[in-house]
């Protein structure tokens, strides 16, 4: 009994000291810190301070060794030694199909040429010319000459080069004849082959001439679109907030500010600092303008920025990600925060007007400063969030670091609801579901649950639910096939042999499930 206490005593001193000398050399040695590497510019010092808060450790010198990368353009980014699973960049493989003005077109409109060909679409399905304004490609020789025949008397268009942002290269065009001259009225493909094409990479889109109006100066809606995951992918939709134009509307004025509401361009006027704050509103503010101003003289019902537009936006969402899903390269660790600006008319009608890969982190007025940092904060928290959760494979939902943004489309949810198309040698195929799958749906409605006032699938629950349905199903469809195969290959013994056609029947029956 001695013998025992005194050997618990022992290796009692032993875990002891075991336990002290980890201590000991924890605070020795402590963990080191999370590396993140930051580059420089649109407010950078914003990404830095929030990692800050949250553990990284930031090394200018650090460049491709990192845990977290943050940068302005996917350039900067070496994808040759990106390490999947293990770090992080805020750029994805492929987002120039969506990102860049002429690939955002062609990527829907090629969508759309195919997945028309189809015989179901889903109810929520917008066409292209529901939400992006009429788009020409003037690298195209058959678009401009569509262009110059249908141009008008009183048509306004507006140039756009495909892959700048901040309302570089933007220009009005009202007299066609101007831009007749651009090209010297002559097709650029009867150039020699030395002239490069990829030079212009223009389009051109009817401008709006209708846009609805605040306090009479256009604006338009600065959202947000984070893709918090590749694999699987998962989207995630912010409201934002709006822009405005210093100067009143009129579609007759030449001055470029009027018709382009970012910050870049409007800071160039010399009294941009004294009437910054009149440039940036809380979508709370434009819901409370709607109410008093635009509701009266509408049929639009109350709080509609609040309620309705939302959900028109995400459609919108949800077309540009279907056209472009599969072009994604699916690399674990990859994530992006995306602006996507969109205009409404005095119809109340939402058109898309572009996306962009790099939106300003500006926090130069109250509004930008309420809205910006707690964007990108969420942002960076919730891709930390499902990249730790991937690599540990844990369950992705829910979302503890969710907060103002809505998950509007969920990769694990969506293939157990809707149609899925595969891109073949750049051709959509049919559905991507069984035969058994589609029986299904035609005998049993899908399930919608209603989150946050937008529509999300059913869960991965009801997906196993369906999975054994079908098992159970089709055994029993293969049970019932082999006792009919059964019964008559019995049955045509029994006739050749009748003294023992009960122990033939037996054995045939027994070799049949072998």
């Amino acid at each position: 009994m001695l013998e025992e206490n005194s050997s618990n005593l022992i290796s009692n001193e032993i875990k002891a000291r075991k336990n002290s000398n980890k201590k000991s050399r924890s605070s020795l040695y402590p963990e080191p810190k999370p590396v993140c590497y930051i580059g420089s510019g649109n407010n950078s010092h914003l990404i830095e301070n929030i990692l800050k808060s949250i553990g990284y450790e930031n090394n200018e010198n650090k460049i491709d060794d990192f845990k977290f990368k943050w940068v302005q353009s996917s350039s900067n980014v070496n994808w040759n030694i990106f390490k999947d699973g293990e770090q992080m960049i805020n750029h994805i493989q492929g987002e120039d199909y969506f990102t860049n003005k002429l690939q955002l077109y062609q990527s829907l409109q090629t969508y759309e040429t195919n997945y028309l060909s189809l015989t179901k679409r889903p109810q929520s399905y917008l066409t292209l010319n529901q939400f992006i304004p009429q788009t020409f490609k003037l690298d195209e020789i058959h678009d401009r000459h569509l262009l110059f025949n249908l141009h008008k008397p009183g048509d306004i268009w507006i140039c756009k080069p495909s892959g700048l942002n901040q309302g570089k290269g933007i220009y009005i065009v009202k007299d066609i004849n101007q831009l007749k001259e651009k090209f010297n009225q002559e097709d650029l493909f009867e150039k020699p082959k030395t002239f490069s094409i990829k030079q212009i990479k223009t389009i051109v889109q009817r401008y709006i001439m209708n846009p609805l109006l605040v306090h009479g100066k256009k604006f338009d809606i600065r959202c947000y679109m984070l893709i918090s995951s590749v694999k699987p992918l998962i989207v995630l939709y912010h409201h934002g907030y709006i822009r405005l134009s210093m100067f009143d509307f009129d579609n007759d004025d030449e001055n470029l500010l009027t018709h382009l509401t970012n910050q870049f361009v409007q800071k160039k006027d010399p009294k941009y600092n004294d009437m910054k704050e009149e440039t940036a509103w809380t979508m709370e503010q434009l819901n409370d303008y709607v109410n008093e101003y635009i509701l009266p003289r509408t049929n639009i019902q109350i709080d509609w920025i609040k309620n309705i537009l939302p959900k028109l936006i995400c459609r919108i969402m949800l077309n540009v990600i279907e056209s472009i899903r599969m072009r994604l390269k699916e690399r674990i660790g990859c994530f992006g925060l995306y602006g996507c600006d969109f205009m409404i008319d005095e119809n109340m009608k939402v058109w898309l007007i572009e996306i962009n890969v790099n939106p300003s982190l500006s926090t130069n007025t109250n509004t930008l400063l309420q809205v910006i940092p707690a964007v990108v904060q969420e942002a960076i928290l919730i891709s930390i969030e499902c990249f730790e959760k991937i690599h540990h494979n844990h369950e992705i939902f829910p979302l503890k670091s969710l907060n103002g943004f809505v998950c509007i489309y969920n990769d694990l949810e969506r293939k157990s609801s809707f149609p899925s198309i595969k891109q073949k040698s750049h051709h959509y195929s049919n559905f991507d579901q069984s035969q058994e799958e589609k029986i299904l749906i035609n005998e049993k409605k899908v399930s919608i649950l209603k989150c946050d006032n937008f529509q999300r699938s059913r869960t991965n629950n009801d997906l196993l639910k369906t999975s054994k349905y079908f098992n159970e199903k089709l055994i029993h469809l293969n049970l019932k096939k082999l006792n009919h195969q059964t019964k008559r290959r019995s049955k045509s013994v029994g006739v050749t042999t009748k003294s023992s056609s009960k122990t033939k029947s037996i054995q045939i029956k027994t070799n049949e499930f072998n």
